[in-house]
């Protein structure tokens, strides 16, 4: 059983990430692990309380624990909601489970992963600039991370379908294995897969080579799978990428992450994290 962990905020944007992770499971039989993290390192100050009653102490407990109360029923009501599109959607093979914790949401997704060892994180994200725990640099902290893909959805996708998928490449030594295991989870034979790089200045003839060499390998293995190849130039990376997922209808972007700056191998200084957050497009960051 393939097991998908879901982290989750109980906001309408959730319930939009269950949709796009029961549109991925096709006929797979999937455990869906939602997982919510509520603050448990809170703090009020002293104020007139009876001398000696330790009021930090005693008033951040209480409000834990109704905290964790709290979210028990919020995952409960959440896992119901789930189960009903499930229903809806007449499909047989998925189960759920919850599980609440408190404390530090990077840490206790990595935690979590160790544990239950997912094969695939889906995540939403309310992108930057928007508080709260699934926004968009906690989707960026998680895709560095973890060594497990993940995909992160902004709250404004419809989850209508996969078209069209970009896989985003800088020539990496696993390019190959990575757009096989794409084609192999994306089976519909609808999909299109657009292989993209950006060239950079003063490598052209090597960037061609390189792609070349690429495609011909993968039409080789995949003769029978819709995979297009495109050069961009880099001059102005920031409106090619947007123009490019506009003009081809992507419907996700997958890339590899990497530790340190998940684009630092795939793009040069000119384009940055943000701009693919800005593209309000699903994200499936793949590991080395």
């Amino acid at each position: 059983m393939r097991t998908i962990l879901i982290p989750v905020d109980f906001s309408a944007g959730s319930l939009m990430t269950a949709r796009y992770a029961l549109m991925l499971t096709g006929n797979q039989e999937t455990l869906f692990h939602f997982f919510h993290i509520y603050p448990d390192q809170l703090m009020i100050p002293d104020s007139s309380f009876i001398d000696g009653m330790d009021s930090d102490a005693y008033l951040s407990t209480e409000i834990v624990i109704e905290l964790k109360r709290q979210s028990e029923q919020n995952m409960d009501t959440f896992e119901s909601e789930v189960r009903k599109l499930v229903d809806d959607s007449n499909i047989n093979n998925i189960k759920t489970t919850g599980t609440v914790t408190g404390g530090d949401p990077e840490r206790e997704i990595k935690d979590i992963c160790q544990r239950i060892k997912p094969d695939i994180i889906i995540m939403g994200t309310r992108g930057e600039g928007k508080k709260g725990f699934l926004e968009g640099s906690m989707a960026d902290k998680i895709m560095s991370a973890v060594d497990i893909p993940v995909i992160a959805v902004p709250d404004s996708v419809e989850s209508a379908g996969l078209k069209n998928i970009m896989y985003a490449t800088n020539f990496s030594e696993t390019d190959y294995q990575h757009i096989i295991k794409l084609v192999e989870v994306f089976t519909s034979p609808d999909i299109t897969f657009h292989v993209v790089h950006f060239e950079l200045k003063g490598r052209p003839a090597e960037d061609l080579r390189m792609m070349e060499a690429l495609q011909q390998s993968l039409r080789q293995d995949l003769p029978d799978k819709n995979i297009r190849f495109h050069l961009m130039d880099s001059d102005r990376k920031s409106e090619s990428l947007q123009s490019f997922t506009k003009d081809n209808n992507i419907d996700l972007i997958a890339f590899i992450a990497h530790k340190t700056n998940i684009f630092q191998n795939l793009f040069s200084h000119q384009i940055h994290k943000r701009d693919f957050f800005k593209l309000e497009l699903p994200m499936l960051a793949l590991h080395e």
